[in-house]
C-alpha cells in the first residue's frame, strides 16, 4: 500500500515521496483514530467547511495524542507528521499552516471550495493560537511562531484546556453541517460552560478565532480571576435590605440570599466591577442564542406614595447602532415594565428607575429577562436594586 495525503488510505509503507517511510507515527495514527471519534459524535460532513473542520479535530487530538505519550524520541509538538520525512518537512503545520503552499491560515469565503486537508488550516491555526499564543517559541525541539490574520497579539490558555474546550465543543454543540462561523460559536458555548461565561479563557477563545478571520473578539472582561461564589457571610438569610427597601439582599452583598436566578448570575468575580460592596449580578454575555433570569418573588410594595423600583444597570456590547438585538427587560408579575439593550450601552454604571405606583400595597415577583441573539454579546450588570 502506498502514501497518500487523504484518509481514505490512512496507513501505508510510504512512497519515493518520503523515502519509503512508513505513515505510522504517533501523531498520525492519532489523527486517524481521531476521525472515529468526529463519525461517533458531531459526525461532520467530509466536504466543504465541516470538512476541513472534520480533518482539523483529527490533527487537534492527534497532537494531543503525541503531547500525552509524552516520548522523547518524538516529543509534543503541533507539526504533523514530522517523523515521515517529508520533503517539507511535515504533512502540515498548525502554527503556520500557510507554509505549505496551499493550506489555509486565514479564512476566507472560499474556504468551503477547496480541499479539507488544506480548509483545515484555519482550524488547526485558531487551535494553536488557542493552546500557546502568540510569538515565537521552540515547542519539542522545533521551532514555532504564532502569527495572526489581523497582528493581534495574545496568551494561549494552555493546550489542555484549549483540546477540553475543543471536545465539549464537538460533542455537544457541533453538528455535521458546523462551518466555521458556527464552530465559533459552539466553542465559545464551551468555553462558558467549563470556564464561565465572563471567564478569560473564553475571551481569549474569541481572540483565537478573530485571528484567523472569524468574528471578533469578545470584550474584555479584565484579567482578574474567576472567583468561585462563596458562602454569604453577612446578614441573616432573608432579612431584608436596610434603608426601607422591601427587597431581600437588594447589594447582592448576601451572595444568592433571596433570589431565584437561571444561571449563575451573582458573583463577585472581579473579572466585572460592582457598583457598590463586592457583589453583583452579570447576565448574558454568551455570542449566541440565550436567555437567563433573575428573580424574586412576595416582595411588599409600598402601599403610600411613590413606590418605585431603581437599580444600577452597566451595559458592555459589541453591537453597534441602536437597534435592540440583545433585550434586558424588567418584569412585574409577568408585565414587561421596561427593556434596555445593547443601544444603552455605557463606559459606567447608570442609575435605572422604574415607577410601581399601579402596584401600590401588593406582593409582587420582579424579574431581570435577559435575552441574546446569535452573533454578537453584550453584558448587563446589575446592582444595588431596590423598591420603596
Amino acid at each position: 500500500m502506498s502514501y497518500t495525503a487523504g484518509c481514505t488510505d490512512p496507513f501505508g509503507d510510504g512512497s519515493s515521496q518520503n523515502g519509503n517511510t512508513p505513515v505510522t507515527a504517533l501523531d498520525v495514527a492519532g489523527h486517524e483514530m481521531s476521525h472515529g471519534v468526529t463519525a461517533a459524535t458531531a459526525n461532520l460532513t467530509y466536504s466543504g467547511e465541516s470538512g476541513g473542520l472534520n480533518e482539523a479535530t483529527s490533527d487537534i487530538f492527534g497532537t494531543m495524542v503525541e503531547f500525552y505519550a509524552n516520548n522523547a524520541g518524538d516529543p509534543g509538538d503541533y507539526f504533523i507528521g514530522e517523523k515521515l520525512n517529508m520533503p517539507g518537512g511535515s504533512l502540515r503545520r498548525m502554527d503556520n499552516p500557510a507554509s505549505d503552499g496551499n493550506s489555509l491560515g486565514c479564512w476566507n469565503s472560499g474556504a468551503g471550495q477547496v480541499d479539507v486537508h488544506y480548509s483545515s488550516g484555519i482550524a488547526n491555526h485558531f487551535f494553536y493560537l488557542a493552546a500557546e499564543g502568540t510569538g515565537a517559541k521552540t515547542i519539542g525541539g522545533l521551532p514555532h511562531n504564532g502569527t495572526t490574520c489581523n497582528n493581534d497579539t495574545f496568551a494561549g490558555i494552555g493546550r489542555d484546556k484549549a483540546a477540553a474546550v475543543w471536545y465539549r465543543a464537538l460533542t455537544t454543540y457541533m453538528t455535521s453541517t458546523t462551518n466555521y462561523s458556527s464552530a465559533r460559536t459552539a466553542t465559545l458555548n464551551a468555553a462558558s460552560d467549563l470556564y464561565g461565561a465572563n471567564s478569560q479563557e473564553r475571551y481569549l477563545i474569541s481572540k483565537a478565532w478573530a485571528a484567523v478571520s472569524v468574528g471578533t473578539a469578545l470584550p474584555d472582561p479584565g484579567t482578574g480571576t474567576p472567583t468561585p461564589t462563596p458562602t454569604p457571610t453577612s446578614s441573616p438569610t432573608g432579612s431584608p435590605s436596610p434603608s426601607g427597601n422591601a427587597l431581600t439582599n437588594g447589594s447582592f452583598e448576601q451572595g444568592t440570599t433571596g433570589w431565584t436566578q437561571s444561571a449563575d448570575d451573582i458573583t463577585s468575580s472581579t473579572l466585572q466591577p460592582a457598583h457598590g460592596g463586592s457583589w453583583y449580578a452579570a447576565m448574558m454575555g454568551y455570542g449566541t442564542n440565550a436567555t437567563e433570569s433573575l428573580s424574586q418573588s412576595n416582595i411588599a410594595v409600598p402601599s403610600s406614595g411613590s413606590p418605585k423600583l431603581t437599580f444600577w444597570l452597566k451595559v458592555s456590547t459589541q453591537e453597534s447602532g441602536y437597534t435592540a438585538y440583545d433585550t434586558l427587560k424588567v418584569n412585574i408579575n409577568g408585565t414587561t415594565l421596561a427593556t434596555y439593550s445593547n443601544a444603552n450601552a455605557s463606559a459606567g454604571y447608570v442609575q435605572k428607575s422604574v415607577d410601581l405606583s399601579a402596584y401600590r400595597g401588593q406582593n409582587v415577583k420582579l424579574e431581570f429577562a435577559g435575552t441574546e441573539d446569535t452573533y454578537l454579546t453584550t453584558i448587563f450588570l446589575v446592582d444595588d436594586v431596590a423598591i420603596g
